[in-house]
């Protein structure tokens, strides 16, 4: 199986590999190519000096090609051969026009002791009729031949033709050549090695944080939700690792959030069943007698427990999405006043005043029934949890914000770490907001889902007054006005 070092290391020497060829390729075809055309430059100074001697010897055959016969010119093209040693000496170098330079006559023609002689590229003489006059040309159907022109006093008298190099012959060139590809390929097999090596060395590093993260991911599956990456990398693999990191830290919090509810639901289930069953258990052995105010009794737990079980089912189906929510224009300050009036009298019974100010009439878009369940729930938290004697105090105000609602109790009050735990489901504050009461903490937890899903925010903070503030912002639709 190929692994993803693998394929990394594959991925960069294959481009090496591909990079290296084509650089290696365009290089010898460089070199081949430059080097054809310097020898052909080099051609082109030997025509030079070999039309230096040519006109020489036109000049002292009585400005005529009478004497120039094929030994002579044979013997003129030894003279500036590459295997001459004189020649080779001279480097290049011709003798001036009017030189009377005459070639030695061990010159004349090639050694015969060594072997054929090397007298360069096929050269020809042409008259300036186009007849050959000495030398042969091999036709060349797709180069055009090298051309230099033999003129005496400035005047021409004969044309020199040369055949183009178009491929290494000499055995100098051939094994110069043959160096040049050799040390092309080693200098391929060090790129290759290289490249290797970096290539191992960079997916070593590359892969690095990928290992630790899916060493991460594997405890994850296996439970260890307190596992913690805390990469300080600012790359993609960095932003990836702090989404495992969250992604622990949500999970770890929501299965200590599901075993606090299984601890919670139970101590709170338990309660009520306990005193059931004692009470029941004393009527049955007759230590407590059968009458109404022992069905009275028996009465308030049944309904506690059934409080307990609809807020449950509320919560539930709220967090799932399952209550239905009817959408239309809705007076809020209406819903408000008809929720004050439900509690103000069992909280002037209690000794707590209510009192609302603000606005009368606030249109927004809302489900009616929602909206009701939501203060009510509000209302019944700020009384339960507010001694007498005492205050609420209720704003309704509608600012660039949207709709602002604002409900504030005197003390007991909760300390502002503790405030956002109050939306929590089963939460109380142990301190303040105690056991004293009916309540099970369930009603705050879902009047933030019922304010979730008209797009608001509902937030709670300690008051002005020594207890708590819930503010509860509802946004405007757009061209919705309060």
């Amino acid at each position: 199986m190929l692994t993803l070092a693998k394929k990394l290391n594959l991925a960069f020497l294959g481009l090496t590999l591909v990079i290296l060829l084509s650089t290696l390729g365009l290089a010898r075809w460089s070199f081949e190519k430059g080097f054809l055309d310097y020898v052909n430059a080099l051609e082109l100074a030997r025509l030079r000096a070999l039309a230096t001697s040519l006109a020489w010897e036109y000049r002292q055959a009585g400005d005529a090609w009478s004497t120039l016969d094929e030994p002579r010119f044979v013997a003129l093209l030894w003279q500036y051969s590459p295997d001459n040693p004189e020649e080779q000496l001279r480097s290049g170098m011709s003798p001036p026009p009017d030189s009377p330079f005459t070639p030695p006559a061990d010159h004349f023609s090639a050694p015969r002791d060594e072997g054929p002689a090397r007298l360069g590229p096929p050269t020809a003489l042409y008259g300036l009729d186009g007849r050959l006059i000495a030398g042969i040309l091999p036709s060349v159907a797709d180069l055009e031949p090298i051309r230099v022109t033999v003129s005496v006093d400035g005047q021409p008298v004969g044309e020199l033709r040369s055949a183009p190099r178009r491929r290494f012959d000499s055995p100098q060139e051939t094994a110069f050549s043959r160096q040049q590809w050799l040390t092309s390929g080693v200098i391929g097999v060090i790129a290759l090695l290289l490249a290797l090596l970096v290539s191992l060395l960079l997916t070593r590093l590359l892969l690095a944080p990928i290992r630790r993260a899916i060493a991460g991911i594997s405890r994850l599956s296996g439970g260890d939700y307190a596992i913690r990456l805390n990469e300080q990398r600012k790359d993609e693999l960095g932003q990836l690792m702090g989404d495992l990191d969250r992604l622990a830290h949500t999970l770890e919090e929501n299965r200590s959030a599901r075993q606090r509810w299984l601890a919670d639901i139970s101590h709170e289930l338990r309660t009520p069943v306990t005193v059931l069953t004692g009470e029941i258990e004393a009527i049955k052995d007759g230590i407590r007698p059968l009458d109404m105010e022992q069905v009275h009794s028996l009465d308030q737990e049944v309904a506690r427990l059934r409080r307990l079980i609809d807020d449950l089912y509320q919560l539930s189906v709220s967090d799932i999405g399952g209550l239905r929510y009817a959408f239309s224009r809705v007076d809020i300050g209406a819903t408000l006043a008809a929720a004050v009036a439900a509690v103000r009298l069992r909280a002037e019974e209690k000794g707590i005043a209510v009192s609302v100010n603000g606005l009368s009439e606030c249109l927004m878009s809302g489900d009616g029934q929602r909206l009701d369940q939501l203060l009510v729930n509000l209302l019944e938290n700020a009384l339960a949890y507010t001694d007498a004697p005492g205050r609420i105090e209720i704003t309704l105000a509608c600012t660039g914000d949207g709709i602002i609602l604002t409900i504030e109790d005197t003390p007991p009050g909760v300390d502002a770490a503790a405030c956002e735990r109050l939306f929590e489901p089963l939460y109380r504050h142990e301190l303040s907001r105690s056991r004293r009461t009916a309540g099970v903490g369930l009603g705050l937890a879902i009047c933030r889902n019922i304010v979730d899903a008209h797009q608001g925010r509902i937030t709670a903070s300690p008051s002005g007054l020594g207890g708590l503030c819930i503010r509860v912002v509802f946004p405007l639709s757009p061209g919705e006005t309060a």
